[in-house]
């Protein structure tokens, strides 16, 4: 079944939302834009498909994934809005995230301030220290997940149901080091030196399992010289 046949849109979820758009699609869920009637906001729902319901492992990952979203919703995060059940399946309302996808960003070749670049590097090494702290799985780092509002950013939750991983932390910015290089206005105060904070973060043999913290410290430091004041 495909995420078109699975609801006639728009179709009204419940007593709240109305289901108006396909974002995206997984085996097991869609991703729909949704209307939260009583808020007079849009808003997004991640359903389980009906077929999925039938295994047990699944259903427990969905609601496992949503719990832990909504330990992580706040700050540049995403909020989880409502996780319910109707149409005989599970759905878990979340915050539409207005802004341009940083992967949309690079595709357009648009730069961002080293500033704006180190500030998003600064969040995502919280996040992971966060997350390493309360032990949630997260997914890996995408482009299209962050969005640039200026003068800030909004990320899609990373948080996953299961176990989180020792190397994870590390595969997320290594990763998100590599590519938001891509970003960095080369003509911007200070980019030289975040460009070789990037670089160091994005080989493996750099990490230790403090490194998040310490490449947060680089960070701050950083911050600290753009501005010629401390920003604590």
């Amino acid at each position: 079944m495909n995420a078109a046949s699975t609801y006639t849109l728009p179709f009204p979820l419940g007593s709240r939302y109305i289901l108006t758009a396909v974002l995206s699609e997984t085996a097991d869920t869609v991703l729909y834009a949704a209307r939260q009637n009583d808020m007079s906001r849009d808003v997004v729902v991640e359903s389980l498909r009906p077929e999925a319901m039938e295994d047990h492992m699944k259903v427990q990952c969905f609601l496992e994934t949503a719990r832990a979203q909504s330990c992580m919703s706040g700050g540049p995060i995403a909020s989880s809005l409502e996780l319910f059940y109707a149409e005989d399946t599970w759905h878990l309302a979340r915050e539409r995230i207005e802004g341009d996808p940083l992967d949309v960003m690079v595709a357009e070749g648009r730069k961002l301030p080293a500033f704006a670049v180190c500030e998003l590097m600064q969040m995502l090494c919280r996040i992971c220290i966060c997350m390493d702290i309360e032990g949630i799985a997260g997914a890996n780092f995408l482009m299209q997940h962050v969005y640039y509002m200026a003068p800030g950013f909004r990320l899609r939750n990373p948080a996953m149901g299961g176990e989180r991983t020792r190397t994870i932390s590390r595969r997320v910015l290594t990763t998100a080091a590599a590519d938001l290089l891509q970003l960095v206005d080369e003509a911007s105060p200070h980019a030289a030196e975040l460009c070789d904070i990037l670089r160091r973060m994005h080989y493996p043999s750099n990490w230790t399992p403090l490194s998040p913290l310490h490449y947060d410290e680089d960070l701050v430091r950083l911050q600290e010289r753009y501005f010629n004041f401390p920003t604590a």
